[in-house]
């Protein structure tokens, strides 16, 4: 059948186009095992620009693999060309034809207008299918409850629901929606009145629940809120499946994928083992690289000096003559990148502090009602603050009410310092699309000479022609190195960032955290991207339902301080997290077993005679066992709860 971007289904027809063969199962002509997923010598061009060649991709079973690289340089075209929504130009692309796949996008939701529920629940239609089926089969046993015919269907049914996970179906959604965040009430909302980012998070639930053999993601996080990435790569990781991820959260990468394909230089490397581990490696390579090229520079230079000097002396002619031939087989290699390490640009607050900045006690913030309350705050001038939190909490909220914006709603602000403010946000605001690069600073430092502003620009990287390039021509990266350049003429004595590193690429990542990492000020800043929050927070303000954590260090230690104390992760107070819950825990899973046990015990009873003989007898039995049913179902239900 086609595979259907969006849907989970098998890809099993082949497909020749061109030099590019889409094989349709795991092995390849030589019989040779290729797992779920293996790309081999995969070639694309748009118009007469190569954009990748010799790329080769393999993705085994339960494999979960990364997929890198910076913006433009084909990920998405990968991922497409395996979807066979776009044709490659060579090379062979080849699935497992038993392998379902499940591709994230919007595509997955089937119809807007049903219910979230509903649209949820069409992932199990073969199983409400036989529910009903079941049902039709216990009435035909109201009214023949001695017909052994009509039993014998019945109980066929019943095993096989029971076999495909019938009586679990509806909690496993319920788990899996309350996951994703949505509430009990949104259930019966329909799918169009929710937002993208929310309609992302049903398809990814919804997703998820179809169990695809291999998930292809494409920067999953996105619309996510820490909590629910969290549990995310935790679900990921223990996934029987095989996952391929493309994305540039670092944190993500480190936590899920065993293995890491980088699209780099117009072809793909791969790298085993994590991010941290990848990083290490790429250096190594490079250095090796730098080394192989630096030693032939010295070769191919020591060479062309001796034919310079003696190509047209007789008695050295025919030596010369040898390394000239010896020049002309030597396959030259280019010289490797560094990336964002060539960066250097200084970034300094005017008047650095130790001084205490901003102060709050007893703060409450919000507009008709508060948001957050009971915020006691140190700021100094040196500390970098991470607002955390999930979506509405407040965190916006709260740095307009410290920087003075918007009034407290109670409590008190004391401000120490007056401070120059630097605003850095997600969405690039201030620049003019219209204007050229050299233009966007020349305008707004005039005093500055063209020769002084092409020097400023060149620290970030814009040289030559680049300095001519309009604004919106720029790539996401480039605008970002552009804003850096405005916001460090600016010399501001507190920077505000409203989530810096999103839609950016890993190695404009770096250079990001880089900068604010250096930057000697204070900063404000929030933020979803757990690698950039580790790498430059000093202190982690974290809003809940329950009120306010503010924690003194960077991510990883305040995830470490969370481990050791679990009840803070609770919402609720009352809901804390104790050794209690976990024993509670413990006590309802014994009960769970049990009832199995008497579940199993009341199923065989109904073939004994004198139960199907009596009409009464049976029915009673049938009840029991739903009522049965029903307390597994309720009691796996509290677990969850208590697990959140």
């Amino acid at each position: 059948m086609d595979f259907d971007a969006g849907r989970s289904k098998n890809v099993c027809r082949p497909h020749v186009s061109h030099d590019t063969m889409r094989a349709a199962d795991c092995e390849a002509e030589g019989g040779e095992d290729m797992g779920l997923l293996k790309i081999t010598n995969l070639k694309k061009s748009f118009a007469g620009e190569l954009l990748f060649e010799n790329v080769d991709i393999d993705v085994t079973e339960g494999e979960k693999v990364a997929l890198i690289g910076q913006n433009g340089v084909g990920k998405s075209t990968i991922v497409k060309i395996i979807l066979g929504e776009t044709e490659a130009d060579a090379g062979e692309v080849a699935i497992s034809r038993t392998a379902k796949i499940g591709y994230l996008s919007q595509d997955v939701l089937e119809d807007e207008t049903r219910t979230m529920e509903a649209e949820i629940m069409t992932v199990f239609t073969p199983l409400t299918r036989l529910e009903q089926r079941i049902e039709e089969a216990a009435k035909q046993l109201e009214v023949h409850h001695d017909d052994a015919e009509a039993l014998r269907r019945y109980t066929v049914l019943e095993d096989e629901f029971v076999r495909l996970g019938g009586y679990g179906y509806r909690t496993l959604a319920d788990q899996m929606l309350t996951r994703f965040g949505f509430t009990k009430p949104e259930y019966a909302r329909v799918v169009n009145t929710f937002s993208g980012g929310e309609k992302t998070r049903i398809a990814f639930a919804k997703l998820l629940l179809m169990r695809p053999e291999l998930l292809i993601l494409d920067e999953p996080t996105n619309h996510m809120d820490i909590d629910i990435i969290e549990w995310l790569e935790d679900y990921l990781r223990k996934y029987p499946g095989a996952v391929l991820v493309i994305t540039h959260d670092k944190y993500f990468i480190n936590r899920v994928a065993t293995k890491i394909y980088e699209i780099d230089q117009k072809t793909a490397a791969v790298y085993h083992g994590n991010f941290d581990l990848y990083e290490v490696e790429k250096v190594r390579r490079y250095e090796q690289l730098l080394g192989r090229y630096t030693r032939q520079t010295k070769e191919i230079e020591h060479l062309q000096s001796f034919v310079d000097r003696f190509r047209y002396k007789a008695s050295k002619a025919k030596s010369a003559q040898d390394r000239i031939k010896k020049l002309a087989r030597i396959e030259k290699l280019e010289k490797p990148t560094g990336g964002h390490a060539e960066v250097r640009f200084g970034f300094r607050t005017r008047r650095p502090t130790e001084a205490v900045v901003i102060e709050t006690k007893d703060l409450a913030i919000g507009y008709d009602g508060p948001l957050q309350e009971h915020i006691d705050l140190t700021m100094r001038g040196f500390d970098k603050i991470g607002i955390i939190g999930p979506n509405g909490i407040g965190k916006t909220t709260l740095i307009k009410t410290l920087i003075g914006t918007l009034p407290p709603f109670s409590g008190e602000i004391l401000r120490h310092k007056t401070l120059r403010i630097g605003y850095f946000d997600q969405n690039l605001a201030g620049l003019n699309e219209t204007l050229s690069v050299l233009s966007t600073v020349h305008d707004r430092y005039p005093a500055k000479t063209v020769g002084e502003v092409r020097g400023l620009l060149a620290r970030f990287l814009f040289v030559g022609d680049d300095v001519f390039k309009q604004v919106s021509v720029l790539s996401g990266g480039e605008q970002v190195r552009l804003v850096l350049c405005l916001l460090m003429l600016e010399e501001p004595e507190l920077l505000i960032l409203d989530e810096p590193t999103n839609h950016l690429d890993i190695e404009t990542k770096n250079i990001v955290e880089d900068v604010f990492d250096d930057f000697d000020g204070p900063i404000l800043f929030i933020s979803h991207d757990r690698y950039f929050i580790n790498k430059v927070a000093t202190k982690i303000v974290w809003l809940k339902q329950s009120g306010p954590v503010v924690f003194d260090g960077d991510y990883d230690a305040f995830k470490a301080a969370i481990a050791e104390h679990p009840e803070e992760k609770s919402a609720k107070p009352v809901r804390q997290k104790t050794q209690n819950v976990s024993a509670e825990i413990r006590r309802l899973e014994t009960r769970i077993d049990a009832l199995h046990r008497e579940l199993e015990d009341r199923k065989a009873s109904r073939f004994d005679p004198d139960v199907y003989g009596d009409a009464a007898r049976y029915a009673e039995t049938s009840a029991k066992i739903a009522a049965i049913e029903a307390e597994i179902d309720a009691l796996f239900a509290k677990i969850d709860r208590l697990q959140t």
